[in-house]
């Protein structure tokens, strides 16, 4: 669907959502006519009727929004079911028709996750704290977990190689995340990890 179709449909399906039950079931609050919506360490101002969409940055500085942020941002809004976080972790591939975005999620996310970090697990520590993330045990030479959304818990797990075995990334999602973002948004989420 291409960009300004999608926003233009995203804009009429906002202003007909409850704002209330909408922020209820995203787990926001709504106050004075717009959502106060967490994306990793940024929080965002989206106004219900219009769909306009700020930054509330600390220092007044609001980095400029991509598109696809935006429609990330109001998709989830529109999209959210209340749905419990599943606590089960999955890789991208078991998503809802992952197989029409994997290979875009490989080139926009992990690969440059492992060309960035790969041999860097100290600068992905400091990487992952500065997005917020916090670390996990799991697998892997350094793990952390993310709140991509209030209801998107993202992890990203780092295994450094040897002279045998490349270095490689791993982005798992919550299961429940297809309750709110379509698989294809939930592609922008690791892009933005890699390129953050």
């Amino acid at each position: 669907m291409p960009n300004d179709v999608a926003m233009e449909k995203a804009v009429k399906d906002m202003a007909a959502i409850n704002p209330f039950v909408a922020a209820a079931k995203a787990g926001c609050d709504f106050r004075e006519g717009k959502f106060l919506l967490k994306f990793f360490n940024r929080l965002f101002r989206i106004d219900h009727s219009s769909s306009s969409i700020e930054e509330s940055a600390a220092d007044g500085q609001g980095t400029p929004l991509s598109r696809a942020l935006k429609l990330v941002l109001l998709h989830y809004l529109i999209n959210a079911s209340g749905a419990q976080v599943a606590g089960e972790w999955i890789t991208y591939r078991y998503l809802p028709g992952a197989n029409f975005f994997e290979s875009r999620f490989q080139s926009m996310g992990i690969l440059p996750l492992q060309r960035r970090f790969g041999r860097d697990i100290e600068g992905f520590r400091q990487a992952c704290q500065k997005l917020g993330g916090d670390a996990m045990s799991r697998t892997g030479d350094a793990s952390y977990r993310f709140l991509a959304l209030p209801a998107i818990p993202m992890g990203c797990i780092l295994n450094l190689g040897d002279e045998d075995m490349e270095s490689s990334v791993s982005l798992l999602f919550d299961a429940a995340s297809p309750n709110y973002l379509p698989t294809e948004d939930l592609s922008y989420t690791g892009s933005y990890l890699a390129f953050t």
